[in-house]
Formats: C-alpha cells, sequence, structure tokens
C-alpha cells in the first residue's frame, strides 16, 4: 500500500513521538535531547525539526497523546450512567496506566516542569483543562439541563486533583484493591454531588 504524503508525514510525527516516549520512560526528560530522539528514531535532525519547531513541540505532542489515550479508553458512548463511566476511569487507572511505566513517567515527569519552568506552564494548564474538558460531554450526557456549567467546572476539578494524587498514590503503596475502594468512595461522592441541588 502506498501511503499519502500527508499520511507518510502522520507516519513520521508518530515515530518521533514514539521515540520520545522510550527516551522519557527509560531516562526521563532530562534525557530527551535531540541528538538522542534522532537516533532512537533513525531519522535525520532536519526531519525532526521539519515535523516539529523544537523539543517543546515534541512533549507537547506526547502529554497530548497521554490526553486522548486516557480518554479513547473510555468511551462514553458505551456507558448507561455517571456510576459506570466512573467505574470505567478508575479501572483504566488503576490496571492501564499506573502499571505502564512509561506513561507513569511521563505524566508524573511533565508535572515539575509545568510548575517550575514557566515555558511549560501555559502548556500545563492547557493540558490539564483539555483532560479536564474531555469530562464535560460526559457529565452532559447523564445530567444534560439539571446541570449547571459552575457545577461542571467544580466537578471537572474535582476530578483532576484526585487523578493526580490517586495514581501517585496507588503507585507507590502498590495496593489495587483499597485503591479501586477509595475510587468508589470518590465517584459515590461526587455523583452526590452532581445530584444535589
Amino acid at each position: 500500500m502506498v501511503l499519502t504524503r500527508k499520511e507518510t508525514a502522520q507516519a513520521t510525527r508518530n515515530k518521533i513521538i514514539t521515540a520520545a516516549f522510550v527516551i522519557v520512560g527509560e531516562e526521563s526528560f532530562a534525557g530527551l535531547t535531540s541528538n538522542k530522539l534522532v537516533n532512537v528514531a533513525g531519522i535525520a535532525k532536519g526531519t525532526l525539526y521539519h515535523h516539529f519547531n523544537s523539543l517543546d513541540d515534541v512533549v507537547c505532542a506526547m502529554m497530548q497523546k497521554v490526553i486522548d489515550e486516557f480518554m479513547q479508553n473510555t468511551p462514553i458512548e458505551q456507558f448507561d450512567t455517571m456510576a459506570d463511566y466512573l467505574a470505567a476511569l478508575g479501572d483504566y487507572q488503576i490496571n492501564t496506566l499506573v502499571e505502564d511505566k512509561v506513561m507513569m513517567n511521563v505524566f508524573y515527569g511533565f508535572l515539575p516542569k509545568g510548575i517550575h519552568e514557566e515555558k511549560y506552564q501555559l502548556l500545563c494548564q492547557q493540558l490539564l483543562e483539555g483532560a479536564c474538558g474531555q469530562l464535560v460531554p460526559a457529565i452532559e450526557n447523564f445530567y444534560g439541563a439539571n446541570i449547571t456549567t459552575e457545577k461542571i467546572e467544580r466537578t471537572i476539578r474535582m476530578i483532576d486533583v484526585f487523578c493526580i494524587g490517586f495514581n501517585f498514590h496507588l503507585k507507590v503503596f502498590n495496593d489495587k484493591q483499597a485503591y479501586k475502594n477509595l475510587w468508589q468512595d470518590f465517584s459515590m461522592l461526587l455523583i452526590h454531588y452532581l445530584q444535589s441541588e
């Protein structure tokens, strides 16, 4: 099969992003240099900068991929209730995300960059807002006109804040059943909040 120019360009971008994940997964973000990236990806440096303006752009693409994979694994169309949807989000974190060393290194390695490096702070805000924003359709789907914009905003912030600590603690304490129970408790609190007047 012959790829179109656009498909070839996307394949090259994906190859670069995949190589960046390999590097960060093994060495953290400190190991992500342009020289190492082109070596691992097996491309010329000019090819890297044809597809990305800078390493910062590669980092952005990596973080977007983390968020996209998280949301694609829990499409709202397959759930009948908010409880079912939240249970699937919890299961994904417990059984997939935390088990993936690369994803954990990428996500938790990026957070300090967003805190300490001004050039990443806005990106960090945008990524967190983007991830949270993808939860809005689920909430609207299950609660429709019975929920205010303010309540949706608070709900997604609660989920966001809880997930960051939840994944970290789960990885440190490595007790899946205890954290599955904790996620269920958190889900019940959220649903109670969403249903309250």
